[in-house]
């Protein structure tokens, strides 16, 4: 019963934190509270929402990695003061993760959440510091959806799409025939993808493709392409989606 009602209060925190209306920091007011002291004197905590390749590859300076979809799971583990400011953040206003991030902290019962939303664009454009170590350069073709659209017509002589979206956002739709291994998966999954085939690599809105093209190429991928504007490009050309959890 006890076990019942804790499911039962969780589900009705998450719904109001869905109806929520989220709070917002910009990059002045933002960066100084950083300028104000070491990391480890914050009085708040920067939560950097996006995958880890991302992060290890840069992240605002003093930020900690906690991807959007363990949120739920491991916040907890990480802050224990429910009254702690934290700020989340990603990729700019077209990156949904730290809104996700930032609304299952709210449904965790945290009571002082904030997003980034101008994300990691805005404070690199504005020479505020980052850290991280980039992966070797490389600079794919991006080409649009309906040239790959044009492409996929040709079958197994046509190119392997490979979306790495988190699983959930797979699931919710996806472009058919497409292969999902979520970007911090790509390392241990690399002997699924094919050298001899050129990969296009789709996202949500296209900002995570490169930094995974950079790595495809690192483990000795040298045909790979990105989509351009993600699969939210591919919905603007009105080309088909199907929804994995319906069965079509």
């Amino acid at each position: 019963m006890k076990r019942l009602l804790c499911a039962m209060v969780l589900l009705a925190s998450a719904a109001r934190s869905e109806e929520s209306p989220l709070a917002f920091i910009g990059t002045a007011e933002l960066s100084a509270k950083v300028a104000a002291g070491p990391a480890a004197k914050w009085s708040f905590t920067l939560i950097d929402a996006r995958s880890r390749v991302e992060y290890e590859e840069s992240h605002i300076a003093g930020a900690i990695n906690l991807p959007a979809s363990q949120t739920q799971a491991l916040l907890p583990t990480r802050i224990k003061d429910h009254a702690r400011h934290i700020i989340f953040y990603c990729n700019g206003p077209k990156c949904t993760k730290s809104q996700k991030g930032a609304r299952a902290a709210m449904a965790l019962g945290y009571t002082s959440v904030l997003e980034y939303n101008e994300g990691l664009p805005a404070w690199g454009k504005a020479n505020l510091p980052i850290e991280g170590t980039p992966l070797p350069t490389f600079q794919p073709a991006a080409r649009s959806a309906t040239d790959i659209a044009r492409d996929m017509e040709k079958g197994s002589a046509g190119p392997f799409l490979l979306d790495i979206r988190d699983a959930s956002e797979f699931a919710a739709f996806h472009v058919s025939g497409a292969v999902n291994v979520a970007l911090d998966d790509i390392a241990s999954q690399a002997k699924r993808l094919p050298k001899g085939r050129t990969i296009v690599v789709m996202d949500h809105s296209g900002h995570q493709t490169l930094v995974a093209a950079r790595l495809l190429h690192h483990l000795g991928f040298d045909k790979v392409e990105l989509l351009e504007g993600g699969i939210l490009g591919w919905q603007q050309k009105s080309l088909p989606t199907v929804i994995a959890s319906a069965g079509r």
